[in-house]
């Protein structure tokens, strides 16, 4: 395939740049016309789905359907919040400033895709729009008689139909993790700085099932942690607990009240004795 429609004589026509689908300029059918994500608006998830390239959407009587055309709506089109799901449904800039309150989402049967133009060909049913003047739209055709859902196809070489698929309530917001039982006791402000450890306040840690490491100590003064203690390498395999070194550090993960308890075979799984060790420490 080399070219969707003839390039020359649109590119004579218009002096604006359009995207026209070749193989030469990367703009394949694919690229043009590609499978397009769900959109929500209001509480409402619209799911499409892509009919065959070259056509517009039909009726069960191959009756095309009321359009309101929006141009400069440039591929991709499958981006997130793009495209015509987006302007098709919650409208544009231009349509608001004229004065669109509502693009009628609920009676949206789905639209048509002209890559050639850059236009999304809003769908609805006979009906749903009187006249050919609104402000929602650059221009429209309200004489079309479908009814419907859309059923089928017609060709129309530069143009892709897509219709709506489905509409359902907007999936729920993933719950957030419950925070652990440090967080809901009483705040303590001697230990922290905002009563309770820094982990309840953070988006980013789990809390522990412990009360961790104070933070509320004065300005300059380093935490009183054993994190900054001397290494104890017949304890620990890096010479301090390993909590110490976990995402956060030691106010998200140590303990409070209590060391954490030794590693088991601590020194001997670095390869060397422990006493060999404490004899390399005190050398130095």
């Amino acid at each position: 395939m080399k070219t969707i429609v003839n390039t020359v004589a649109i590119l004579l026509a218009s002096s604006t740049p359009l995207a026209v689908a070749t193989e030469d300029n990367g703009l394949s059918l694919e690229k043009c016309y590609p499978s397009v994500p769900d959109y929500t608006y209001q509480g409402k998830q619209y799911s499409f789905g892509r009919m065959k390239y070259n056509s517009v959407c039909v009726d069960s009587n191959s009756k095309q359907y009321q359009w309101g055309k929006i141009e400069g709506v440039w591929p991709p089109i499958d981006e997130p919040n793009s495209g015509c799901s987006k302007v098709c449904i919650s409208g544009y800039g231009r349509g608001q400033a004229r004065g669109c309150s509502s693009m009628k989402p609920d009676k949206l049967v789905g639209y048509n895709y002209n890559c050639d133009e850059a236009a999304c060909y809003c769908l609805y049913e006979k009906g749903t729009w009187s006249g050919n003047s609104s402000p929602c739209f650059d221009s429209m055709d309200t004489s079309n008689q479908g009814h419907g859902v859309v059923s089928g196809t017609k060709a129309n070489p530069g143009s892709t139909c897509y219709r709506v698929t489905d509409v359902e309530p907007a999936p729920a917001p993933a719950p957030q993790p419950r925070k652990k039982d440090i967080c809901t006791g009483q705040k303590d402000y001697d230990c922290y700085k905002t009563g309770r450890p820094a982990c309840c306040s953070s988006d980013e840690y789990e809390c522990p099932d412990f009360m961790t490491m104070c933070d509320n100590h004065p300005e300059r003064m380093s935490s009183p942690s054993y994190c900054v203690w001397s290494p104890d390498y017949k304890c620990y395999h890096m010479g301090w607990p390993s909590c110490c070194s976990a995402p956060g550090g030691d106010i998200m993960n140590c303990p409070r009240d209590e060391h954490p308890p030794c590693e088991s075979n601590a020194a001997t799984a670095r390869g060397v004795a422990a006493n060999d060790i404490v004899k390399f420490l005190r050398g130095n």
